[in-house]
């Protein structure tokens, strides 16, 4: 019986023993040889910065053209509206007071035609209506012909030569002025130098013609230029 005891606390013991050694050693760490971190090279420190530099500037590039040609659509979508009142105008016939004629775009703005970010009443008559382009606005006459026919003259000052050269294209497609137009003339923004062409620049002057025009009009290369153009209504 003695014996029996004795052997069964040696196990007991032995057992104990063992889990302290297994908490131990699992417990130890064994040291692990250093290693070696590997730092960036020049050369790829200076290719990770071209690569984040072009896609910067890429962004950049998008970002501009794709806001020129919202602002561009915007123009398009304005002269659709003011065109459309005009006509509205003329079909309703009836007088229009001679300061009204001199600015039409006034009277447009009265009848809810011009929507408030496109007019500025804190600048002079005649440069209220402005367009999305730093700097640009637009004067609108009114003239009745002797048979009748009713002109409108849309004068734009300040106007960026890469939205000239696009305009008539733009314009054509939405049938702004499509057969309306009589005569267009491109001048430089210091009112240099008057370019015309007239009699119905739609659809006899092309798109590189008048591309061409609105770029020799710029005569001070300051990226600027003015225009004027005569549309008849039809009404």
């Amino acid at each position: 019986m003695g014996d029996m005891w004795f052997r069964a606390m040696l196990l007991v013991t032995a057992g104990r023993f063992m889990r302290i050694g297994d908490e131990v050693t699992g417990t130890l760490k064994v040291p692990q040889p250093a290693r070696r971190r590997r730092g960036v090279t020049v050369i790829e420190a200076v290719l990770y910065i071209v690569i984040a530099l072009a896609l910067i500037v890429g962004g950049l590039v998008f970002f501009e053209q794709a806001s020129f040609q919202s602002r561009t659509a915007s123009v398009v979508r304005l002269y659709s509206a003011l065109m459309a009142e005009a006509r509205m105008v003329a079909r309703e016939g009836g007088s229009i007071s001679p300061e009204h004629a001199a600015n039409f775009e006034e009277l447009l703005y009265m009848r809810g035609s011009i929507p408030p970010e496109n007019w500025d009443a804190t600048q002079p008559v005649g440069q209220r209506l402005r367009l999305p382009f730093p700097g640009m606005y637009a004067w609108m006459g009114y003239t009745v012909a002797p048979n009748g026919m009713v002109n409108i003259g849309l004068q734009q000052f300040k106007m960026p030569v890469a939205l000239c050269t696009r305009l008539l294209a733009a314009t054509r497609a939405s049938t702004v002025f499509t057969n309306g137009a009589l005569m267009g003339v491109f001048q430089d923004d210091t009112l240099g130098p008057a370019i015309h062409h007239s009699y119905f620049i739609f659809p006899n002057l092309s798109m590189k013609e008048s591309g061409l025009h609105c770029r020799n009009s710029d005569q001070n290369k300051n990226g600027m230029v003015q225009t004027l153009l005569f549309i008849r209504t039809f009404d």
